[in-house]
């Protein structure tokens, strides 16, 4: 099952794949899920909780998102549940796609009592 909110996953990064994640180089941090769900789990702080927020996540899968839609979502902390705000179920395997999105309203709802935002990807390995 995937986690209800954004208390951190098991697989946590090591330093230089937190490294090869910040940047849209090409460079990929690779998980395997089999009969799970491969899960990513990004968060971010900012200086106050008014400010408005753009999510971006350029990825691939060997599973294509034909087969097993990816999803970005924000944790909203107000309804305690993750929201979807992208998905692909288009793009073939192993081919780079981007999944974006944008908060600019109700923004209390997402930010903890320090600033922070979650997000995170998944598909479900079938």
């Amino acid at each position: 099952m995937l986690p209800a909110d954004d208390t951190n996953l098991e697989n946590l990064f090591t330093w230089s794949e937190y490294v090869n994640v910040s940047l849209d180089d090409g460079v990929r941090v690779a998980q395997t899920a089999t009969d799970e769900y491969a899960t990513f789990l990004f968060k971010d702080k900012s200086d106050n909780s008014t400010a408005s927020f753009q999510m971006s996540c350029n990825l691939q899968s060997d599973l294509a998102p034909t087969t097993s839609t990816v999803y970005l979502q924000v944790y909203n902390r107000t309804l305690e549940e993750w929201e979807t705000v992208d998905s692909d179920n288009t793009t073939a395997a192993n081919t780079d796609f981007t999944l974006t999105g944008t908060r600019t309203i109700g923004l209390s709802d997402y930010y903890d009592a320090n600033h922070w935002i979650a997000c995170r990807v998944y598909q479900e390995a079938v």
